[in-house]
């Protein structure tokens, strides 16, 4: 009896096995579906009986005989993704030319994936789709035309058409409205991109690379909101950027970048705001900005840079407002920063560097405040700091070095703050340091003044102040006598040192309180020794034989000490304080 019951088993398991109509019998097929043949293909309705719907993902690859997807016709919805051919190049079809057979194919439930398919030439056979759920990524080398598509309104995800060597135009995407994601073109061979004339919205980034055809942007002139970046950038014939003439607000950054031939930006004519960045870099035609004259806002950086015909900036007179910061590099025919002086305020640092046309900062009239550093170096034709004349405040490191032009600095004559750094270095022809004589001396607490080659005028007031009590770090060397030392700036600035307090005896100790220094003066005719220091305790804690002007007390604790000056070989006790 047992024996009769496994036989019967047996069958039953063995008749289900090789009967999948009996299986598969419903509408609804509730697995993913892999097809690498063209026997696969060919009897799926015969194994799938009443089967029009898969509720997972279609894989049509596996460098088979797939020559055609007739056998699939009755497929009219896939809940998940459509693979026709592979990312990888063991999924490729190398043979198919038809997919006909998907014409009653009305809905993806997320991507629609056509990869590596090398000898299919066009998208027929998707008519009946109206939307992408998900991703529509197109890589197919042999591909001519995306007819087939052309009833698609929108694409919920991403619209990526990369690596088809062959198509050279986007025509059958000519109802597209909507791309809640990206929209990326690159490596294809098409002239302009026409096709996309219904697009109005791209809900996140635009990219447009390496397109070797591409002479056009036209095809984009309803595209009126791009939500993240764009952009445009390694193509050899694109002259402009007319087809974007509609865009009027950018949510991330605009970057143009490597475009040979782009001698314009006309196409940007409605542009207002980019919430980003903006990086206009490498395009060696391209001579000024116009096409940029609307913009007002930029939310984060202006870049500017190895623009090499770029003469002028003016396009971006409008522009008042920049969230963080201006880089002006590298563009070797640029002559002036007119273009600039609505912008009163950069929240982060203001840099310029290798322009040598430049011989001033005319532009930047307008700007009262940086919150980070001005760095201004090796710009050879710079002569002056005439345009920063309203800069009141910055909050970075003051950086000039290596312009060798530079005659003075007396146009930051009204900035009385800065973060605490500054540097000048290697500015050959520079004279004086006028200019920089309002800035808090207490607020400087690195100073490096060196290789200057000319500059002899260091007695400024803020300078002087500075060096009567030292705040922090300090660097002179190898400039002009009269700012070759410490030693040489300090003797400059006794002129400018207020009256010091009124003599003790013979003797005068200050600032007492004292923070990081002190000093010990002694009437004339008299001749300070030796300097001892006590604490309460008795312990000496300094002693100095043939004693400078000035010294440290910088390592002493706050208290009160016990100072003992030797004088004309008179002893003399007093208190200091020392006060952190």
């Amino acid at each position: 009896m047992m024996k009769k019951s496994a036989w019967k088993l047996l069958f039953v398991f063995v008749f289900f096995i090789a009967s999948p109509a009996i299986l598969f019998s419903q509408t609804t097929l509730k697995s993913s579906i892999i097809f690498s043949t063209q026997n696969q293909v060919d009897h799926f309705a015969e194994n799938y009986p009443g089967v029009t719907n898969i509720d997972g993902d279609l894989f049509i690859y596996g460098l088979s005989s797939i020559t055609n997807l007739d056998g699939l016709n009755t497929i009219t919805s896939i809940s998940g993704d459509l693979w026709i051919g592979g990312k990888e190049d063991l999924h490729a079809n190398l043979l198919l030319t038809d997919i006909t057979g998907l014409s009653n194919l009305n809905f993806i439930g997320n991507d629609l994936n056509i990869f590596k398919n090398y000898a299919l030439s066009n998208l027929d056979g998707l008519n009946s789709l109206t939307q992408i759920n998900g991703n529509l990524w197109i890589n197919t080398s042999s591909l001519t035309s995306l007819s087939g598509l052309d009833n698609v309104v929108s694409v919920a995800g991403d619209l990526m058409i990369y690596f088809c060597s062959s198509l050279q135009a986007l025509n059958g995407l000519t109802s597209i409205t909507m791309i809640e994601g990206n929209l990326e073109i690159y490596e294809n061979a098409v002239a302009n991109l026409n096709g996309l004339n219904a697009l109005t919205t791209v809900g996140g980034d635009l990219w447009i690379d390496y397109n070797a055809n591409l002479i056009s942007l036209k095809g984009l002139n309803l595209l009126t909101s791009i939500g993240g970046d764009c952009m445009i950038g390694q193509h050899q014939l694109l002259p402009n950027l007319e087809g974007l003439n509609a865009v009027v607000v950018i949510g991330g950054n605009l970057e143009i970048y490597n475009n040979a031939a782009l001698n314009s930006l006309s196409g940007f004519n409605s542009l207002t705001e980019i919430n980003g960045s903006i990086d206009i870099q490498q395009n060696p035609a391209l001579q000024n900005l116009n096409g940029l004259n609307q913009l007002t806002l930029i939310g984060i950086d202006l870049s500017l840079g190895f623009n090499q015909s770029l003469t002028d900036i003016e396009a971006l007179s409008a522009l008042g407002s920049i969230g963080e910061e201006i880089y002006i590099y590298n563009n070797t025919a640029l002559q002036s920063l007119e273009g600039l002086n609505s912008i009163k305020t950069i929240n982060g640092s203001l840099r310029i560097t290798g322009q040598p046309f430049i011989v001033n900062l005319q532009g930047l009239n307008g700007l009262k405040f940086i919150g980070g550093n001005l760095s201004v170096w090796t710009n050879p034709g710079l002569r002056n700091f005439e345009g920063l004349n309203n800069l009141q405040c910055m909050q970075g490191h003051l950086n000039i070095w290596d312009n060798k032009s530079l005659r003075n600095i007396s146009g930051l004559t009204n900035l009385t703050s800065t973060g605490g750094f500054i540097k000048i270095y290697r500015n050959a022809i520079l004279s004086s340091l006028s200019g920089l004589d309002n800035i808090e001396p207490k607020q400087i607490h690195y100073l490096n003044i060196s290789e200057n080659d000319s500059l002899s005028f260091c007695e400024i007031e803020s300078i002087c102040d500075y060096f009567a009590e030292p705040f922090g770090t300090f660097i002179i060397a190898a400039n002009k006598k009269g700012c070759n030392t410490y030693k040489e700036i300090q003797e400059s600035c006794e002129g400018l040192y207020p009256d010091p307090p009124s003599f003790h005896g013979n003797y005068l100790i200050y600032p007492n309180p004292a923070d990081s220094w002190f000093n010990v003066i002694v009437n004339e005719d008299y001749v300070l020794e030796k300097v001892r220091l006590f604490n309460l305790s008795g312990q000496k804690v300094l002693e100095i034989e043939s004693p400078n002007a000035i010294w440290n007390a910088g390592f002493l604790s706050t208290g009160l000490y016990i100072i003992e000056l030797t004088i004309n070989g008179e002893q003399f006790k007093d208190k200091i304080v020392v006060k952190k």
